[in-house]
């Protein structure tokens, strides 16, 4: 089983509310948690009365940030501690446009990492590698497929060309992929099935609903240009 991860450990949470929002267009505009760590770091920078806060404050680094306001920072534990003595003593400054409600420590946050099997099922793999390659523009053929199983997932066994054209084949019949004289695609949203079906099999599906012909399917990808 793998070992607990600690994370954010050493942190500082501020959580801050804003003084006014500025709005653009009739829409408010809300400054993302990277540039509100760095005006938080600059004002408490820029006092040089207070050395030991401006030097504290320039050894934070950007944690994290939680809407709708908290700021998480980390620093040395010296500076952390400079950092709640500046807020008891309500020396510690807020960044601009904002007003700091509540400073408190953050117990690490522990995170168990789920295991991954060691086996990536074939399907799963062949739809990854036909869609990177559909992106690609490079057309999907069994060999080209094979080749790029080998360059681009060196981890797993290369299946053979019988299994490869039978996992291809129920791939297919799954509507998940599907092949033209262009080469195999990913079956996607914008790809369209029509039925082929002759108006003498449409009256025979009509007068006996029990016996029911199955529709022969065609594929067509609007992105593609199939």
């Amino acid at each position: 089983m793998a070992r607990p991860v600690q994370l954010a450990p050493g942190s500082l949470a501020l959580v801050l509310c804003r003084l006014e929002a500025p709005k653009v267009a009739g829409v408010a505009e809300e400054p993302g948690g990277r540039a509100v760590f760095c005006a938080f770091r600059r004002a408490n920078a820029r006092c040089f009365w207070n050395s030991r806060l401006a030097r504290a404050a320039s050894r934070l680094t950007f944690q994290g940030w939680l809407r709708p306001g908290v700021l998480l920072v980390h620093a040395p534990p010296a500076c952390l501690q400079v950092l709640r003595d500046a807020w008891c003593r309500r020396a510690l400054r807020p960044p601009r446009g904002f007003r700091i409600k509540a400073v408190g420590d953050v117990f690490p946050v522990q995170m168990n990492p789920i295991v991954q099997s060691q086996f990536i099922p074939l399907a799963e793999v062949l739809c990854c590698a036909i869609s990177d390659m559909n992106a690609a523009q490079i057309v999907v053929t069994q060999d080209s497929l094979l080749e790029h199983l080998m360059k681009h997932y060196p981890g797993i066994a290369i299946p053979s060309q019988d299994i490869l054209y039978t996992t291809l084949g129920t791939l297919i019949k799954e509507r998940k992929i599907y092949h033209t004289g262009e080469g195999y695609f990913i079956v996607t949203p914008q790809t369209y099935f029509i039925t082929n079906t002759t108006p003498q099999e449409n009256k025979r599906v009509r007068s006996d609903e029990r016996h029911v012909t199955p529709a022969c399917i065609t594929y067509l990808d609007t992105e593609s240009g199939i």
